[in-house]
This record gives C-alpha cells, sequence and structure tokens, in this order.
C-alpha cells in the first residue's frame, strides 16, 4: 500500500497536481462496490464501506465514522496514512481540512465519476476560486492498473405478482410527479443513476454487485421516452420483451455519457446527491439544470401490498433458519465443538442458502468478545478468532429471497456463563429494541423524532450508541436503503414514516476490548389507531426470531417492558414454531421461556 501511495504521489508530481481526493464510491454512487472501482482500498488497505482518501506531497489521511475507528486503525498500522475520525470532537471534516490546508493557486484532482454533484459544490465552496479542480479518473487508473475490468450479469425480471405494479404504471406515476413539481410546462430530462431505482422502475434485477441484486444501468426519461442503458447482451429473452412491451428504449452501457452531449431540453433534472458531477455538472454549466429528491419520484421506500407479502414470507424462511442456527450454536458450545469466527459465519451463510436464500444481502458479520466492538468487523478466514463455550458471539448476518424481498438481523449470543455487566448490557440494549419495536407515533414523523425511542434507555443507564438506529430496506433489492433512516442527526433528504416503510431497529453498544450487544429486527410501518382525528403510526415486526434467554435480566426491565416481550414472543410461537421440525421446536419453546 506505501507504494501505491508513492505511485500515485509520482502522477500527482508529473502532473502538478498538490492534492488527491479518493472516493470509495463507483459511477453510480453505490453503497456496495465491486472490486473494479476499489481504488481506495488498493491505495490505503482500508477495507470499510465508507471513507475518503486524502493524499498530498508529504502527508495522507483517511477519513471514517465510528463503525470502522478500530478497524481502520489496525489496517492502516504501518502505511503512513493518519486515520482522522470523522464526527469526533476537534476532528476537522475533509472539506474543512481542505480549507485550511489548500493553497491559492493549488491543483485537488478527484475522479468525478465517484463524487456526486452535491459533494463537489461543497469541495467547491471550500476552497478559494484560484483553487482549480481537476477530474483525475485517468491519473487514478494509471495509479492503480490492476483492478479487474467491470463484470456484467444476466438482467431478468421479477413478476409482477411480487413486485405489485407494472413498470408501465411506474413511469406514468414518475412522469406525473415530474410534471407537477418540477417541470411543469417545460419539455425535460430526467437522469437516474441509482441502479436501485432504475432496477425497482423498470422492474428489473440483476447480480452485477455483490449482495444487492441490481445490474449496471442509467437511465434517461421523458415525457414521451424512456432509455435504459446497460448491457443489452445481459438482458433475458423475458426482461427484453417486458422492455420492448413498455416502450423503453435500450442502448448500450457504455453509450450513456456520449449520449448526454445529444440531450436537447428546457431542463434536465436530476438528484444532486444520486448522481456524480460528472453527470450533472455539464447541465448546470449550460443553465439548464434542476435539483430534485429521487425519492420524491421514485417511491420505492413505500411498500405496496405484493412487497410487504413477500417481506414476510423472506422473513418466515429467514426466522426459521435463525432459530436452527442458534440452536447449533448453542450445541456446539455444550459439546466443545466450536471453531472459529470464519468458520461459524460459513456454517450460517449455507445454511441460510439451503433455507431458500438465493444470496446474501451483505457479508455476514460473526464476531467473538472483543471483535464484536467493531461494528462492521468481518472475520478473515486467517486471522479469525477461535470461538469458546464462553462470552458473546454477535452475529448480523442477512439473506437476499428471490422476487420476495431482503432480511437483515442481528443476535448477541451467550455460550456460557454471562457476567453482571454482560448481562447488564444485553438488557439494556433490548429494552431500547423493544421500546422502538412498540413506539406509536403520528404519520409524517421523521427519523430524528423516533431516535429517542430506543436510545433513551441506552442513555438512562450511562451508554451511547454510536451508530444510527436504524436505516431503510429494500424489497428484493438493497438491504441499506438511503430514504429512511432513525438516527439522532437530521437531514433535508430524510423522508418521513408513513405505512408501508420498512427500518431495521438495531441498537448497539460496544465496549471495546471486551464485548459489543447488538439486537436487531426489521419492523414495519403501519397504521395505528387514531388519536382525537391525527393519523398515527405503529410497527409491525418482520423479524421472528427469539431474544437470547441466558442474557436477559429480567429486574432490568419494567413490567411495560416485560409485556412487549411476551407480546412478541406470542407472534414467534404463532408464526413460525409451526414451521420448525419437532426437536427445533421444543428447543425453541423452551429458550422463548421467561424467567419473569
Amino acid at each position: 500500500m506505501i507504494y501505491m501511495v508513492e505511485r500515485l504521489r509520482k502522477i500527482m508530481s508529473d502532473e502538478g497536481i498538490d492534492w488527491f481526493i479518493v472516493r470509495l464510491f463507483d459511477p453510480h454512487l453505490s453503497e456496495y462496490i465491486s472490486k473494479c472501482d476499489r481504488y481506495l482500498t488498493a491505495l490505503s488497505g482500508f477495507t470499510g464501506s465508507a471513507g475518503t482518501l486524502l493524499v498530498g506531497a508529504g502527508q495522507a489521511f483517511l477519513w471514517t465514522d465510528s463503525r470502522y475507528f478500530v478497524q481502520a486503525f489496525a489496517q492502516l498500522s504501518g502505511s503512513g496514512i493518519t486515520l482522522m475520525k470523522s464526527g469526533l470532537p476537534g476532528v476537522l471534516s475533509v472539506d474543512e481540512y481542505l480549507s485550511e490546508h489548500v493553497w491559492d493557486g493549488q491543483t485537488v484532482a478527484m475522479d468525478l465519476m465517484t463524487v456526486s454533484y452535491d459533494a463537489y459544490t461543497d469541495i467547491r465552496s471550500a476552497l478559494s476560486s484560484s483553487v482549480e479542480i481537476r477530474d483525475g479518473r485517468a491519473a487514478l487508473k494509471r495509479a492503480v492498473p490492476d483492478l479487474p475490468g467491470r463484470d456484467f450479469s444476466p438482467i431478468v425480471t421479477i413478476p409482477e405478482e411480487n413486485c405489485g405494479v407494472s413498470a408501465s404504471s411506474k413511469l406514468s406515476d414518475v412522469r406525473k410527479t415530474i410534471r407537477k413539481k418540477y417541470a411543469h410546462d417545460r419539455s425535460y430530462a430526467f437522469i437516474l443513476s441509482d441502479m436501485t431505482d432504475i432496477m425497482w422502475l423498470f422492474n428489473l434485477r440483476g447480480s452485477d454487485v455483490e449482495s444487492v441484486p441490481v445490474a449496471y444501468s442509467y437511465a434517461v426519461i421523458t415525457d414521451i421516452t424512456a432509455t435504459l442503458y446497460c448491457d443489452k447482451k445481459s438482458l433475458s429473452k423475458e426482461a427484453a420483451a417486458q422492455l420492448e412491451e413498455t416502450a423503453v428504449n435500450v442502448r448500450p452501457y457504455s453509450c450513456f455519457y456520449a449520449d448526454l452531449d445529444d440531450i436537447a431540453t428546457d431542463i434536465v433534472i436530476a438528484d444532486s446527491h444520486a448522481n456524480n458531477c460528472n453527470i450533472v455538472q455539464r447541465f448546470d454549466e449550460e443553465g439548464i439544470y434542476k435539483d430534485c429528491c429521487n425519492c420524491d419520484i421514485i417511491k420505492k421506500y413505500i411498500k405496496n401490498s405484493a412487497e410487504i407479502s413477500g417481506m414476510r414470507k423472506a422473513h418466515t424462511l429467514d426466522a426459521v433458519t435463525m432459530i436452527r442456527f442458534i440452536r447449533r450454536i448453542k450445541k456446539m458450545a455444550e459439546d466443545g465443538s466450536l471453531t472459529d469466527e470464519y468458520m461459524i459465519g460459513q456454517m450460517l451463510d449455507q445454511m441460510r442458502l439451503e433455507g431458500g436464500a438465493s444470496s446474501l444481502s451483505f457479508k455476514t458479520i460473526c464476531a467473538y468478545r472483543e471483535n464484536a466492538a467493531v461494528v462492521h468487523y468481518i472475520a478473515k478466514e486467517d486471522t479469525a478468532k477461535p470461538v469458546k463455550a464462553a462470552g458473546f458471539l454477535l452475529v448480523d448476518s442477512g439473506g437476499q429471497y428471490k422476487d420476495l424481498g431482503t432480511t437483515d438481523i442481528t443476535r448477541t449470543i451467550s455460550l456460557g456463563s454471562v457476567s453482571d455487566e454482560e448481562k447488564k448490557v444485553y438488557t439494556t440494549v433490548l429494552k431500547g429494541n423493544l421500546r422502538l419495536m412498540n413506539a406509536v407515533f403520528p404519520q409524517g414523523f421523521k427519523g430524528s423524532l423516533l431516535d429517542g425511542y430506543a436510545e433513551s434507555a441506552l442513555w438512562d443507564a450511562g451508554y451511547f450508541c454510536g451508530h444510527g438506529i436504524g436505516h431503510g430496506v429494500g424489497h428484493y433489492l438493497s438491504v441499506h436503503e438511503s430514504e429512511t433512516r432513525i438516527s439522532r442527526g437530521t437531514s433535508e433528504r430524510e423522508t418521513c414514516f408513513f405505512p408501508g416503510v420498512i427500518v431495521s431497529d438495531e441498537p448497539g453498544i460496544y465496549i471495546e476490548g471486551k464485548f459489543g450487544v447488538r439486537l436487531e429486527n426489521l419492523i414495519l410501518t403501519v397504521s395505528s389507531d387514531d388519536i382525537e382525528n391525527n393519523r398515527m403510526c405503529a410497527f409491525e415486526p418482520l423479524t421472528y426470531v427469539p431474544f437470547d434467554k441466558e442474557s436477559i435480566d429480567p429486574l432490568l426491565l419494567d413490567e411495560s417492558e416485560k409485556e412487549m416481550l411476551k407480546s412478541y414472543y406470542k407472534l414467534i410461537s404463532e408464526k413460525i414454531l409451526p414451521l420448525l421440525d419437532e426437536d427445533d421446536r421444543k428447543w425453541a419453546e423452551n429458550y422463548m421461556k421467561l424467567q419473569f
């Protein structure tokens, strides 16, 4: 990695570049990116999913958030790259650092295909007008020449019975919304580069990106035309026929950027947060660009009845697998046959695939004892920690169930006697999970107003959760759907909660060097009884897996929380236990016997 950074510095010197920004994104600004786009990892050795690298002539810095502080510190050791812990007091942001350290007349480079137009304009405004910002995509490719090429996989349809609405109807709704909110009486072109939005809009799925069933694609929508840019050879016969029937033009993926030059409309509408600078900047400079929020136009975060039905079925299959897995792990602890984190994670992955999942929704996190304090720890085969019959094992995992839905669940499992501290932390996290799952709130609330339901339990006990409490989840799409979240922070892009919104409920407490506890369910927003003519919402759990019996301290639960847990277990008994074989069912019934 030191060699790779020095190679980049040599190119920077030759081309008169003073600073180089490397972001962990692909041209679609995806959360999960393929190896062909992992320039930051190749340069730094950091393997997390969120980071920004800044390279100067004599120094280099990597910014990441609290999920990756421990991981990044270890992976950057000896690299000469300084870790910048985003969000901590006194730590400058990337933009702030640039503002204070880039001199007048210097040159900053970055791959403009991996930076949103939002982020680009923030950087531009942080710098003096005399500072040149240059597209460094070619230089970056020369510095890291050995990444693999982009691969394309088959593109298939998702049946209308599973997605609920035809692509033709979705396009009609999109055009009505654009006309009403953005275009009015002007001609327009609406540009999409978020692959999850595109797959949802056209009722397609692919497998070009690990864990997310999407295909590399762009789309341009006008009042009378729709053009999909994808690998045409990858379209299945059914997908090609559906697109033709819907009057969607199909163009080669490689033609998208050249075709942008031929757009001739009154305005070009694109989300400056979801489209890269290379797409948007040209239209802004021409004076025809109009910003939008994709979530105002693409309503994929509000699931319809067919999508909800599929998600329920997917979670039923997932619950059966998870109960069987927890039973097996407990038995292995009793028998002394536990292996290591990596092998246990592999065992769960195989069980999930055998239980009906078509793939995983993200890399399984299987973290033992102190490794569980690393929020997004991923065990490696050659360095995985042996798991013993003592302490906590945290397992965060999920599956993609073809055409049905996406799952995400975390359970912290005790493998032996539990200390008083471990019980206190576990029960505190459980309290937070139950309080949010049983929240009743006005329709239209934002996630920042819901965060306290879960976090208050942690604060009352003297703990703090370093990450967001919940994220949106797609319907057989991305496990992290960006439109909806539950977090202390607020954002102009934060969507409101309405019936049909699905989010995670995952408070956590992490004791560095000792252990971590996170408990995660997915919950569905549903209508509740009105209060004084005000429409109210509540949550319905989609995840039906018991919590760890041995780790709950009943003395720390108040009476309302005990009733919440009893009600949750009643649902598990009704929905999941009849699907288990006799031995698994008897074990689960005993596992759910509450000690109060």
